[in-house]
């Protein structure tokens, strides 16, 4: 669905709700019901009829706008083909990564060797997959959940044990951009649980510090990851002793 006509499909459902049928909404706009049916059932809008309009419902163009977005249906989740096609194809692995993190096509252009060609070839391909939707001028708008994830022991997360885990994890932290922490002990159950709910609000912060700052460039964004775990776990070198 594009933009206009997600846009005049919250409006149709602003009016139902609040009990404003056609020939009222005629009748305040000084028109005839005929042709207020007809405004909505082509989308022809002038942007001053439009702001007419938002006016009646008490809303700017720009809320309207958030709105449709926040209603459209956005996935949580790709299909395991869809996950095993992007992991098959590396420049389609990192020109997802890039999306997702809010970079622009022309970003991902200029910082890396993808020709536009080529580049307009993989947003057709995650446009299709209904992970964008592609956009006139090569613009790219998500339409991804804000808590979207990979598949449980997917494609994309198999890949991430194989290729990245250990890349990641071979790092000294010893810098002031990264810290690794460690700790060892017994627990109860419920203290686990409690930790776990704390982890999980951590990564929360994490997604809302990245929407926050989605539309910095990404020059002055750094690629980041944070892995929280916790789990119940005991040293196989140790249980090799075990009586």
């Amino acid at each position: 669905m594009t933009t206009s006509a997600r846009i005049i499909d919250t409006l149709k459902r602003q009016f139902k709700v609040r009990g404003i049928t056609y020939k009222a909404l005629a009748e305040r706009l000084e028109l005839s019901e005929s042709a207020v049916k007809h405004m909505f059932s082509t989308g022809n809008f002038s942007l001053r009829r439009l702001d007419d309009v938002c006016a009646i419902l008490d809303l700017d163009i720009g809320d309207l706008v958030g709105i449709s977005e926040f209603q459209e249906q956005k996935i949580e989740q790709l299909s395991d083909a869809n996950e095993r096609a992007i992991v098959a194809d590396i420049r389609l692995l990192l020109v997802t990564y890039c999306l997702i993190n809010y970079w622009t096509f022309d970003e991902i252009i200029e910082r890396y060797d993808i020709s536009p060609a080529e580049g307009l070839k993989y947003l057709r391909q995650l446009d299709r997959m209904r992970v964008i939707e592609l956009q006139p001028g090569d613009r790219v708008r998500l339409l991804i959940a804000n808590n979207f994830s990979w598949r449980k022991n997917g494609a994309i997360e198999k890949f991430f044990r194989s290729h990245v885990q250990s890349e990641f994890f071979s790092h000294h932290f010893q810098d002031d951009d990264s810290i690794r922490i460690v700790k060892n002990g017994m627990l109860t159950r419920r203290s686990q649980i409690q930790l776990i709910e704390r982890l999980k609000a951590m990564g929360d912060l994490f997604d809302d510090t990245t929407w926050e700052e989605r539309k910095l460039s990404a020059t002055e964004r750094r690629g980041t990851t944070m892995v929280l775990a916790i789990r119940h776990w005991f040293f196989e070198g140790f249980r090799n002793l075990e009586r």
